[in-house]
């Protein structure tokens, strides 16, 4: 059955590139109707341009449309997809250094009070999008990129009653790690005292070409919330073997330098956490301090703003090349999916099929977390949506720790929703980054003044 399938953020080189060309490249999804969306004229005119030379090429049948307008796209869409992001690099150099000049050193994305500034950048975007989807596309399955992929999740599923799933790459990088530790018995190539450096993966994207190659002969089942999760099991794709002690053990000799900040909190709670040292971070409040230098101490990777913004400009001249018959189309084929288009697929053929990481409203899939609040656990795929999978109970410290940052997460999102600047001031008062009711006040303050422009809910 052909679909519509609607891309909110289509204008973008590297969320446009990855999602176009696996939707097309999918066999299931083939004579389905393509409807891309942005702002960004420029952008979108040569993604569409794209997409439709890639069909061409490709004879997949689609039947391409594309809008700055998205009234007319969404009505009747089956599936949308969305990632945003305005002036990225910008603000987020923005909020960190609000950050240090208070001497919190933190990441401006997920947690922190960097998530609650990024959290309410993003709701003032989704918020009309939202009144758009329940209006004309109400039945349709939301499938949501953008960070913070939990508190935006929130937004649409409490506020607006959308079917929502939020997706994320991360856990690649959980399969990363153990292919990293367990490299011989898994017969995986990894350099020597090999670690994770954007510059590295910006040129070689280890995290994928490791991760890939390991999903394949382990199985990580991990839960907890978003780009906090924690690997509850470990096991052998052909023969079921219970991997985790042997990981445990090859963890306490290998190289300190590789995730060091990871083990730690491993050394701590006795369970491994998967998503990686750089956003670990945002949701503990054990590195912020600028005084004790634990940043330095665990050697933080910040992600590399200025050449984020020289990889995006790549990317655009790899778009035009191809559009332009300079560069093969076939490149899309090889492009890393984000797999939105394998959920769409497995809904449409009916296919049942296991998906590692799905954020979605708790029912009773960990049992120790809220209901209906936002949690990130292995799913199903089948002809009737997305469904997680019960995961039972995490250990009591590692659930009060998620608890707390899905209490701060859905205060976040009454906050940014409401533009009530007193919950908000609150929200950063607990936060367990800040320790000074002065600092929660003129932080505050200071973005909502200095980033006016992004936060219109605040000034009604």
């Amino acid at each position: 059955m052909n679909r519509n399938i609607v891309v909110i953020g289509a204008g973008s080189a590297s969320f446009g590139l990855s999602t176009l060309g696996a939707i097309l490249r999918t066999p299931e999804l083939k004579g389905s109707e393509l409807r891309l969306i942005d702002k960004n004229e420029e952008g979108l005119d040569t993604i569409t341009k794209l997409a439709e030379k890639a069909n061409d090429s490709w004879g997949t049948n689609f039947t391409i449309r594309s809008s700055t307008k998205r009234n007319e796209l969404l009505k009747n869409a089956d599936f949308i997809i969305t990632s945003i992001a305005v002036d990225r690099e910008k603000i987020w150099a923005m909020d960190r250094e609000l950050g240090l000049k208070y001497d919190i050193n933190h990441y401006a994305e997920n947690g922190g009070p960097g998530g609650f500034m990024h959290t309410a950048r993003n709701a003032a975007q989704f918020m009309p999008i939202f009144e758009d989807i329940k209006k004309f596309a109400p039945n349709a399955l939301l499938l949501n990129f953008t960070n913070p992929v939990p508190r935006i999740s929130r937004l649409a599923h409490h506020y607006y009653g959308i079917n929502t799933v939020g997706i994320c790459h991360q856990i690649t990088f959980g399969y990363m790690q153990v292919g990293v530790i367990l490299s011989d018995i898994l017969g995986i190539d990894v350099p020597e005292n090999f670690v994770f450096r954007w510059f590295d993966e910006f040129e070689n994207h280890r995290t994928y070409t490791i991760g890939e190659q390991v999903m394949e002969k382990v199985q990580i089942t991990a839960a907890g919330i978003n780009h906090f999760t924690w690997m509850l099991s470990l096991t052998d794709r052909k023969t079921g073997e219970d991997l985790y002690p042997l990981f445990k053990k090859r963890l306490a000799t290998h190289n300190p330098e590789f995730e060091p900040f990871s083990r730690a909190l491993y050394n701590t709670f006795h369970l491994y956490p998967i998503t990686g040292d750089n956003h670990l971070i945002e949701y503990l409040p054990y590195t912020h301090n600028v005084h004790r230098k634990t940043w330095e101490r665990y050697d933080i990777q910040m992600y590399p703003l200025g050449e984020a913004g020289e990889l995006r400009d790549i990317m655009w001249d790899d778009i035009h090349a191809m559009v332009s018959g300079q560069k093969s189309i076939d490149l899309l084929k090889d492009i890393h999916s984000e797999h939105a288009e394998e959920i769409i697929a497995g809904i449409v053929a009916g296919k049942k099929m296991k998906d590692d990481a799905v954020n979605i409203p708790n029912k009773g899939f960990i049992a120790n977390l809220p209901d209906d609040s936002i949690v990130e656990v292995p799913g199903i795929i089948d002809a009737s949506g997305v469904h997680g999978e019960t995961v039972g109970e995490l250990p009591e410290p590692i659930a009060e720790l998620c608890r707390r940052d899905i209490k701060i997460a859905e205060l976040t999102v009454d906050a940014v929703y409401n533009g009530d600047k007193d919950l908000a001031q609150q929200v950063l008062a607990l936060d367990p980054m800040i320790d000074d009711l002065d600092v929660a006040k003129k932080m505050l303050d200071e973005f909502l003044e200095n980033q006016k422009e992004y936060l219109p809910q605040f000034y009604k």
